[in-house]
């Protein structure tokens, strides 16, 4: 079984969902004409007129965070300094999570990085926390996850290039499987203070990029460990705080450990250079496409084809 990778197949980040969108806000032909032309502006480097036409375009509606981020960039290279900053504000007013979101993915928002090194970032950050503390987040919290997680994945990121290249049991893949260990034993005593004093920290608390980082640790921890705190992911996933789908991976993870059939497929079988070749032993086998359509996986042979072998489901 291969144990501990974990390389975003099931946590799905999105690529700024802002950015994705091809409607506007507003489809009024005037403020789609504003918006198009200033950002058209902003790309050339022209902050007065880029601002004018935000300005026209949010006299007709100003319901777009990410006009209102580009708007801001606009006013920051114009030196209105105090305009930037009420923009960044109204921006995470309208929507923090795409706010959020555009603002730390600068590879998919390039126009945000004048702001991103200014003074002013400091502020921006202190707008979202203020209202995803309104909502009940925890932002604290919630960049602390994003750092476990960061770490958990950087030596499984490494491994999974370095496995599929010299197999998962070469000597270049070692260190790196010892980085790992080290990783998740650091790691894991910072998650249960976490479930200690806040329970598990789903969607609620810490939102929906790391809602799946306490889990990951879980998955990637001892085997006791994964049957002290099942209960509680499945009780969180009940509540709508954990994917369900996470939870059939746990399970998984758990009845292989102990020489269990899977119930969900999610565990894979290597072969001694450490690289997939099937499944381990699945449980009703005929059914298990079923089991994962109501966790919300997809069909055990699109998941086999991301493993890099075939599967057929048997017949009956």
């Amino acid at each position: 079984m291969k144990m501990g990778l974990y390389i975003g197949g099931l946590l799905c980040w999105s690529t700024t969902i802002a950015l994705c969108q091809t409607t506007y806000a507003n489809q009024d032909t005037a403020y789609v004409h504003a918006v198009e032309k200033a950002f058209t502006s902003l790309k050339k480097g022209d902050c007065r007129t880029c601002l004018r036409e935000y300005q026209k375009a949010f006299a007709i509606s100003q319901k777009s965070a990410l006009s209102t981020l580009r708007a801001a960039v606009c006013a920051y290279q114009c030196d209105q300094i105090p305009q930037a900053q009420r923009y960044l504000r109204q921006a995470a007013s309208i929507d923090f999570w795409i706010s959020d979101d555009v603002w730390e993915n600068p590879k998919e928002a390039p126009e945000l990085n004048s702001l991103r090194n200014s003074p002013l970032a400091t502020a921006f950050h202190q707008y979202i926390d203020q209202q995803k503390i309104a909502e009940g987040r925890n932002p604290t919290l919630e960049r602390e996850l994003k750092q476990i997680f960061i770490e958990d994945q950087r030596p499984r990121l490494q491994l999974d290039t370095i496995g599929k290249q010299y197999g998962f049991k070469s000597t270049q893949a070692q260190s790196l499987w010892e980085q790992m260990r080290q990783v998740d034993s650091i790691n894991l005593p910072k998650v249960e203070r976490m479930i200690a004093q806040y329970g598990y920290p789903g969607k609620r608390l810490v939102g929906e990029k790391q809602n799946e980082t306490a889990w990951l640790v879980i998955q990637h921890a001892p085997l006791e460990v994964q049957e002290k705190y099942l209960p509680l992911l499945q009780e969180a996933a009940v509540q709508g705080q954990l994917s369900k789908a996470s939870v059939a991976l746990t399970i998984d993870r758990i009845r292989v450990r102990k020489g269990q059939k899977q119930l969900y497929g999610s565990q894979v079988h290597n072969d001694a250079n450490g690289q997939p070749i099937g499944f381990e032993p699945i449980d009703d086998e005929v059914n298990v496409d079923k089991r994962r359509a109501e966790v919300g996986l997809p069909p055990l042979a699109t998941y086999a084809k991301h493993w890099g072998f075939d599967y057929k489901l048997p017949n009956n």
